[in-house]
């Protein structure tokens, strides 16, 4: 069960801000058109009849977004004072954040899908732009149903026409990577993912 903070403060100022998206919709609209003459499911974007697919809002905190992020990763604690704060600090980044969220329309807006895109402006390729996929998440129990190819999808080719990336990524773990080649990623010769991790506190989580 979703864990809601400050709820009864945010229940008074959901209306004010439930269509408070992260980035216009009228951007990705003409992907929606696009990807409708592959998929004859998605209509507008309406698919198969049962899900809404739109930019992340404001008011999907009270929606199970975190919550269903958690079934990611780990995500702590959140406020929602703490979400909208970062929300607006993603909304001031212009052309850089791109959350696409499904909502299941018969079970009260509650978020079962998403994905984001992240644009990295560079000085490189002409100042070009480099394009990053990451937390793909379904809800569990709405796996099966290529939500997760549909998002993948329709972020890809958002990058591309819409961003103008000279190159997409993204990161998976080994079971994922013949899901991923499906969609059009793979292996780049002599290429290399390596990381590094800081130990942060987590007092403020505790």
């Amino acid at each position: 069960m979703t864990e809601y903070y400050d709820h009864n403060h945010f229940s008074s100022l959901e209306k004010d801000y439930e269509n408070d998206y992260l980035f216009d919709l009228n951007l990705i609209q003409p992907i929606f058109k696009n990807y409708s003459l592959k998929d004859n499911k998605l209509d507008e974007n309406i698919y198969n009849e049962k899900y809404l697919i739109r930019p992340l809002s404001l008011s999907d905190y009270n929606h199970g977004y975190i919550e269903l992020l958690r079934q990611l990763t780990e995500c702590g604690k959140i406020t929602y004072e703490e979400f909208k704060q970062r929300f607006y600090q993603m909304k001031q980044c212009l052309n850089t954040y791109y959350i696409l969220v499904i909502e299941d329309i018969n079970l009260n807006k509650q978020i079962i899908g998403t994905t984001t895109l992240i644009c990295e402006k560079k000085f490189i390729r002409q100042l070009g732009i480099r394009g990053r996929i990451e937390d793909v998440v379904i809800d569990n129990q709405y796996r099966g149903q290529y939500l997760g190819k549909l998002l993948v999808n329709l972020l890809t080719e958002f990058a591309n026409i819409i961003c103008n990336c000279y190159k997409i990524s993204l990161e998976c773990k080994d079971h994922l990577i013949s899901f991923y080649r499906q969609l059009g990623y793979d292996h780049e010769d002599k290429q290399n993912y390596l990381c590094q991790r800081f130990q942060k506190s987590s007092t403020k989580n505790q």
